[in-house]
């Protein structure tokens, strides 16, 4: 619960003085659908990027997700784009994901 009384719904990180990544972490609150398929069925989820670098994001999504799994993401863009990810880590329903391929420009 926050101090006004609500649920937040978004993912949080612990800052990392020691960080490492390749890319800097910007802070979004954006939109996607997350496209997951098993066989021949297609699951789809809204769900909200709630972080964004250049080689991933973190997805907040009430979707049951484990890492190593494989998605698509889409971004409400006038230009249809969809983004394969991997899934790197899990808590609750707060995601990091890897772009396996580069974000559109």
């Amino acid at each position: 619960m926050t101090k006004s009384g609500s649920t937040s719904n978004h993912c949080t990180t612990m800052p990392n003085p020691g960080n490492s990544r390749r890319w800097d972490r910007l802070p979004v609150d954006l939109p996607v659908r997350v496209l997951t398929s098993k066989g021949f069925s297609t699951t789809v989820v809204h769900g909200r990027g709630t972080e964004l670098s250049e080689g991933g994001m973190v997805l907040y999504a009430g979707i049951l997700l484990n890492p190593g799994d494989l998605l698509e993401l889409e971004f409400d863009t006038p230009v249809h784009s969809r983004v394969p990810a991997i899934v790197r880590s899990r808590n609750g329903f707060c995601f990091g994901l890897e772009f396996i391929a580069p974000l559109p420009s």
